[in-house]
């Protein structure tokens, strides 16, 4: 992470100099003094700064932030970080910084916390006790003292600051009245060491303790061990800036010091870390290294940040731990919580692990370099839904973090290659995965380092995979989510998209259309131009494409590509300017109360006597509530009761974001003839999607009446998730993450029956 420190020179200062008399309203004397909920680049670049404006140090053990938000149109304080450590002090006339955590915050801080803070909300910053120190809000909000500060959204200015310098600062419980107007972007000025309490040399075992967090949160610890393994890939947070706290080693306590508490872990993971402090030289040293306990995304981890571990000994494989052997039957019996926390598991957290054998059951090695395995030799497919939003307890992953090189910022969406990655595809057995044992998304993952590659023995998964294929007298129709298909020169996430990524993007998806045996008409989704559908057409030849702009701002839509020789008699969009009650159904809160940011597209088609409709769909996704999906399923259900009312057929298809058991899909149904053909489909075969380990349908075709008595086959074609990703020039696996159906319908000379 790239910290800078700007500090606030004294002629910045003196525009808010008063000749008031310090009102210490505070209890304490601490007073909030500085702070900004974003800047013109980013809305999460936000801090808050206090200053103890007393004569004497104030002990700040066990103080939080809070914020001020909304939820369910009532306003409510809820805490925003874990409670500063035991020891952390502030001198009188000294400055402490919150900042906004994962990278967000530019400057540098002595706190992190974890939410955003909205424009609409504020600051609270309440003592061990829970007494509030001071507040700072938006009008109307509980953070607010007196009428409140209106915290500006867009312009240059956003730095907040109070009136006046220590020790005179102003604090009269109004907020309009103690801080002046918003002025420029500076960074707070924070404590440093002077404020941090004194790391207290720890047992691993301590830190962990025996449930599924540590009971040591925001501790400052100093640990010592044996480096078991390495990560070298930060996760990236909000598509576009980097978590360095997910880079780092793997430490456990040595053999010989081991305690004989089964239920804690004698392992943990040290975040943060340099390039030099995080290479796989020094597995087999001893460390030492001082941070920060936390709970990163459910792994206990030392927070190292800004400090330098001091290795000493030899990096030799002799000196590493034995590692502990999972044992399946323990695995497969161990509770789990809702957070995916696994009571087995959980006691190896940290640790080095290996798993003798385990059987890709979830699908093939994902983008993200993920192979989910399920200890022993069985083969069966882990399948989810609605009502399924967990894989089975012994469920583990490999991860590619040893070995890769870092996320390239400019374009977070591209997978850096790594030396670690296994790849497997759908029931291979992997052999021997030895590693440190981290968690991640739900899931505990076994992280293989350099020199020790696991043995993968391909299974019964042969490529290419099956597709309905023409035939005299047929019609196939497929649904193709063409995942983030955007035109050159747009941007994405911080990316803009050269013609070589395009080029190559569009060939995959066309080498895909040709594996899918080029159905006649294909709808399809997130493509956000319509050059690049049309380029796709073009390298396929004999397609037309259709598409319109969306209300989404990635510009991402519904289209068709359609053979040249259907007839085409309507293009319809519907919906666009449909609203609804529901909240929450737009990516951005303020489209709200727009029913669809990517609205259907509806086309006609006529092959001889035969004509029916397609309603093309994406559906708000899984971030948002199933109401919205509900509330969409009856728009679109209606459009076809009026269609069926007029004699017409009509065929729904797209990426609903819908499970095979979601209640929107029976929302669709209601009041026509609508069924769903996911149950057409062989059995084995159904699912579309695949997340966290579990094979999941997204994807949807739905006919009605008439158009249900001429269906052949329907199977969904899984070059997406059965298979690793072979190259990343032409071929089709991987191109997506979602595979698509494809329904084969007999087309009767005289028309529908």
């Amino acid at each position: 992470m790239r910290l800078r420190l700007i500090l606030v020179s004294l002629a910045f200062a003196a525009l808010f100099i008063v000749v008031p008399t310090a009102a210490l309203a505070s209890p304490s004397g601490v007073v909030i003094s500085q702070f900004r909920t974003r800047t013109a680049a980013s809305p999460y670049n936000e801090y808050l700064q206090i200053t103890n404006a007393g004569a004497t140090t104030v002990d700040l053990s066990g103080w939080r932030l809070y914020d001020c938000y909304t939820s369910g149109g009532k306003a409510q304080v809820g805490t925003n970080g874990e409670p500063l450590p035991p020891g952390t002090t502030l001198p009188a006339g000294k400055s402490f910084v919150f900042g906004k955590d994962i990278g967000d915050y530019t400057g540098e801080a002595d706190a992190t916390y974890r939410y955003q803070v909205a424009e609409t909300g504020g600051f609270q910053v309440r003592d061990g006790k829970g007494a509030v120190q001071d507040a700072v809000g938006a009008p109307g909000t509980a953070c607010a003292e007196g009428a409140g500060l209106t915290l500006p959204t867009s312009g240059s200015n956003f730095t907040f600051t109070r009136k006046g310098i220590p020790p005179a600062l102003v604090d009269t419980d109004e907020n309009a009245a103690d801080f002046g107007a918003p002025a420029g972007e500076a960074d707070g000025t924070p404590c440093g060491p002077a404020c941090a309490p004194a790391p207290i040399p720890t047992a691993i075992d301590q830190i962990q303790g025996s449930g599924a967090t540590s009971p040591m949160v925001g501790a400052k610890v100093e640990i010592s061990g044996v480096v078991v393994g390495v990560d070298n890939q930060a996760g990236v947070a909000h598509y576009t800036e980097l978590d360095p706290r997910q880079e780092g080693i793997y430490v456990e306590t040595p053999t010989a010091e081991q305690d004989s508490d089964p239920q804690t872990s004698e392992g943990i993971f040290v975040g943060g870390l340099t390039a030099a402090d995080r290479s796989a030289a020094h597995i087999g040293q001893t460390v030492t290294v001082s941070g920060t306990v936390a709970e990163l995304y459910g792994l206990t981890t030392v927070e190292a940040a800004g400090n330098t571990p001091t290795f000493s000994g030899t990096a030799d494989g002799a000196n590493l731990p034995a590692p502990v052997v999972i044992d399946k039957g323990t695995a497969a019996a161990q509770s789990i919580a809702s957070n995916g926390t696994r009571s087995y598991y959980e006691t190896l957290e940290g640790m080095r692990v290996a798993l003798p054998i385990g059987t890709a059951d979830s699908g093939g090695t994902n983008k993200f370099g993920e192979l989910f395995l399920v200890p022993g030799k069985q083969r069966q497919r882990i399948t989810g839904g609605y009502s399924v939003s967990q894989g089975p307890p012994a469920l583990i992953y490999t991860s590619q973090d040893a070995g890769s090189a870092d996320v390239d910022p400019t374009n977070p969406s591209a997978e850096p290659a790594s030396t670690t990655r296994v790849d497997a595809d759908l029931f291979d057995r992997v052999r021997n995965v030895v590693g440190p044992f981290g968690f991640g998304f739900g899931n505990y993952t076994i992280a293989p380092q350099p020199g020790e590659a696991p043995k993968v023995t391909g299974g019964p998964t042969s490529y290419p995979p099956e597709a309905p294929r023409a035939k005299k007298g047929t019609l196939r129709v497929a649904n193709f989510n063409m995942e983030n298909l955007f035109g050159v020169g747009m941007t994405d996430d911080g990316h803009t998209f050269a013609a070589a990524e395009i080029d190559a993007k569009t060939t995959r998806l066309a080498n895909a259309i040709r594996l899918m045996h080029r159905p006649e008409v294909i709808a399809v989704e997130e493509v956000a131009a319509a050059s690049a559908l049309q380029e796709v057409a073009d390298k396929l030849g004999g397609y037309r494409a259709i598409w319109m702009p969306s209300n989404d701002e990635r510009h991402i839509a519904v289209g068709y590509l359609v053979d040249e020789g259907i007839d085409v008699t309507d293009v319809r969009q519907i919906g666009k300017e449909a609203t609804t009650p529901v909240t929450g159904c737009n990516d951005n809160p303020a489209d709200d109360p727009q029913l669809f940011e990517r609205p259907p597209l509806e086309i006609g088609l006529k092959i001889g006597k035969t004509s029916f409709s397609l309603i093309a769909n994406h559906w708000a996704s899984q971030g948002h509530p199933e109401a919205c999906r509900e509330a969409q399923a009856a728009f679109v259900g209606e459009q076809v009761k009026a269609l069926e009312s007029a004699g017409g057929s009509v065929m729904v298809l797209g990426d609903l974001n819908a499970f095979q058991d979601s209640p929107s899909l029976e929302t669709l149904r209601s009041g026509n003839s609508l069924a769903n053909l996911w149950w057409e489909a062989p059995g084995a075969n159904r699912y579309s999607y695949s997340y966290n380990g579990l094979l999941e349908t997204l994807d949807h075709i739905f006919v009605t009446k008439k158009l249900a008595k001429q269906v052949e086959e329907v199977r969904y074609v899984h070059f997406d998730n059965d298979y690793y990703q072979r190259d990343e020039v032409s071929s089709p696996t991987g191109v997506s993450d979602h595979d698509p159906p494809v329904v084969r319908l007999t087309i009767p000379k005289g028309g529908l029956d």
